[in-house]
């Protein structure tokens, strides 16, 4: 046990030295996406994919299939991955659990400023990156939205994020943003065969140069997730 921690304590530490989680606009392949710069891994921007079932996806990632290039990721790869959207180390959002529905499976929100165009959630930068897969709204508010699905450690698993617009700054009502990491076997075989433009799959490849420090980051990451699972804590932070 205390070798598992020494090597966590020098994996953080060489992290911190040489990468930072960023994530950024990539437009160097066929379909736009955004790259984590701490990992080197690019992600397609969601609204691409949806309204295409996660099975037709899947089959469409080998060679003259219309998202060539791309690949399904491993769990691990979307924990860190939304680790680092949530940021819950460095952010204060109104409400933080890292492990709302099981060990490190995130659930948050950040409520808007109550004036008209109110926007400014800890995570808006973030969104405005990543695309989204729908929109709705009402005389109030509006709310860009999306799913994604990956395959997780307990069947079908999915991602999410809303992003709320105050349209009125009406004061009785406070629109806030969520971000959520869920992988506790909630959705059935059903949602594989699911199209929906609500729902997207989560693709990834590595690209072309990785960023500085990124394969250190990567490890420190996968043990720190592997460390949070055995120790299956639970936590809630709240601001007033």
């Amino acid at each position: 046990m205390n070798n598992v921690v020494k090597g966590l304590g020098v994996l953080l530490t060489l992290a911190s030295m040489t990468a930072n989680a960023v994530l950024i606009n990539d437009n160097s392949f066929a379909q736009a996406g955004f790259k984590d710069t701490s990992t080197g891994l690019v992600w397609m921007d969601f609204g691409i994919n949806n309204g295409q079932s996660y099975n037709h996806v899947s089959s469409q990632l080998g060679a003259g299939g219309d998202y060539s290039g791309w690949r399904l990721p491993s769990a691990e790869e979307v924990y860190m991955l939304w680790d680092h959207v949530a940021n819950l180390d460095e952010v204060e959002a109104d409400f933080e659990s890292p492990d709302y529905y099981g060990a490190g499976q995130l659930y948050a929100w950040d409520y808007n400023s109550r004036v008209v165009g109110g926007d400014d959630s800890v995570w808006d930068n973030i969104f405005n990156i990543m695309g989204f897969n729908s929109a709705s709204g009402t005389n109030y508010m509006e709310r860009s939205s999306a799913i994604g699905f990956f395959m997780g450690h307990h069947g079908l698993a999915s991602v999410k994020f809303h992003d709320a617009i105050d349209k009125v700054g009406f004061p009785a009502f406070t629109h806030k943003d969520e971000v959520a990491l869920r992988d506790d076997g909630a959705y059935s075989d059903f949602f594989l065969g699911l199209a929906h433009e609500n729902y997207s799959t989560m693709l990834v490849r590595t690209a072309t140069v990785p960023e500085p420090g990124a394969f250190v980051a990567f490890a420190t990451a996968i043990v720190a997730l592997s460390w949070r699972r055995r120790q299956g804590r639970f936590g809630r932070k709240t601001r007033l």
